[in-house]
């Protein structure tokens, strides 16, 4: 089940740079397409993470009491150790690791083979430093899947271990013989290799379980020669991984959509209301129709808006309307004032569905002009009464947007040319209008 190194060849032995350069190229020449789950960064700064994981350790070698599984009495050859790795994604496959390792490996062997009283056990601390690679075999066999969020893959890798070593008789204790020394570093050469498993959490966080088996190509770990020709200790590690670089949720940000005038629109519908307002407008174009109406005539509307705060209405009058007659406020002779809850480009919403989604008391009256569809209610042929309602929307209804639109002759005044326009400014509660001109 688990990926066993067989790298024990003399080559390799005598050579260990020829397989960290063969390592190298295999990484290198790999294409840079897309990570884990991800879209990978073109840039050397991008695709970088972490990671810390530990949990313990077995020894393989000629101190040992069992071939595979550790001993607990009259020694515990458990013992336990950590790693620090910084990684960078290569490919949705491949990654690279640089590895530290610092931990404790431990074994023990009461008898020899032919019954004899063997009695000793020994301790090492070690530490190790090693470049290695992650194999992912899911994306491997069954490719990228941007959705996938459990992961199995292989490692291996080569690096250098040093450690220092102390043989004891297990009944006296007495020191027997020993390797190594924190005076003096003499490293080996160590390939590491295993398999692991793991869970992306958000795309940030990786959390997974590895189990590695170290191979030495040296004989002197637990200071006994002889038997084993090469010394060997497993990890199994719990580890967690941070991903440097990844969104939280996997994708993208998409861009903010423009802020739209007045109070956000109202929820969807359901089909069955969409159904009624098809019939509402289905009967008022046949009233209209009935009635004779002339057919409105949109005038472009040189009052866009282009930015997140109302301005000032200075206006004149000529515009033409179309207005919802389910809502309609009959025009009026003379100046006359409105207040404006709501705008939208699209014919979506009925002064009705306004009405119920903005909790209004008031009628209101729906309009089209300037490739707008705009929403009213009141109808004042004093200012004061009109500033007065709006100041009500802006504080109980929650509606800071609300601002008095001009109609002269029930038609909705149009914007004064450039030239002949006060520049005025806007505060809360009060709205500037230039005064009309008047012909002698």
């Amino acid at each position: 089940m688990y990926l066993y190194p067989v790298l024990y060849t003399g080559q390799c032995m005598h050579k260990p740079t020829t397989f960290l350069i063969l390592l190298l190229l295999l990484l290198l020449g790999s294409r840079v397409d897309s990570q884990t789950n991800g879209t990978l960064g073109n840039r050397f700064l991008n695709n970088w993470s972490m990671s810390i994981s530990g949990g313990p350790t077995v020894f393989f070698g000629d101190i040992k009491e069992f071939k595979v599984l550790p001993a607990t009495s009259p020694i515990n050859e458990i013992r336990y150790a950590g790693t620090f790795s910084l990684n960078r994604q290569l490919s949705h496959i491949f990654m690279l690791r640089a590895q530290f390792l610092f931990g404790q490996v431990a074994g023990e062997k009461v008898k020899y083979k032919d019954g004899s009283l063997c009695n000793q056990y020994f301790e090492s601390t070690l530490f190790e430093l090693n470049i290695n690679t992650t194999i992912n075999f899911s994306n491997l066999i069954g490719r990228e899947n941007p959705k996938r969020f459990f992961f199995v893959y292989g490692t291996i890798g080569a690096g250098a271990a040093n450690w220092i070593t102390k043989k004891r008789d297990i009944t006296t204790k007495a020191i027997i013989a020993t390797d190594g020394s924190w005076s003096s570093i003499n490293p080996q050469l160590v390939i590491p290799a295993g398999l692991g498993a793991y869970f992306t959490i958000k795309n940030k966080v990786n959390l997974g379980l590895e189990w590695t088996l170290r191979s030495l190509t040296v004989d002197k770990l637990d200071a006994t020669g002889g038997g084993y020709p090469y010394d060997s200790y497993s990890l199994l590690a719990l580890n967690l991984t941070y991903n440097f670089d990844k969104p939280a949720n996997g994708k993208l940000s998409q861009a903010s959509p423009q802020k739209q005038i007045g109070p956000p629109p109202p929820q969807p519908l359901l089909a069955a209301e969409i159904a009624v307002e098809k019939q509402k407008e289905q009967a008022a174009k046949a009233q209209l129709a009935n009635s004779k109406l002339p057919a409105a005539v949109p005038v472009k509307d040189t009052l866009m808006p282009k930015q997140n705060v109302l301005v000032p209405d200075t206006t004149i009058a000529g515009e033409t309307l179309e207005v919802d007659t389910a809502a309609a406020i009959a025009p009026k002779k003379g100046i006359s004032y409105r207040v404006q809850v709501f705008a939208f480009k699209d014919n979506t919403y009925s002064a009705e569905q306004i009405k119920e989604k903005l909790r209004l008391r008031q009628t209101v009256s729906k309009e089209y002009s300037g490739g707008w569809y705009r929403y009213t209610i009141g109808s004042f042929q004093d200012l004061t009464s009109a500033k007065k309602l709006m100041t009500q929307l802006r504080s109980s209804k929650e509606i800071p947007d609300a601002f008095i639109a001009k109609y002269v002759n029930g038609k909705r005044a149009t914007p004064a040319p450039p030239h002949t326009m006060k520049h005025t400014k806007y505060s809360k509660g009060k709205i500037y209008y230039r005064k009309p001109s008047h012909k002698k």
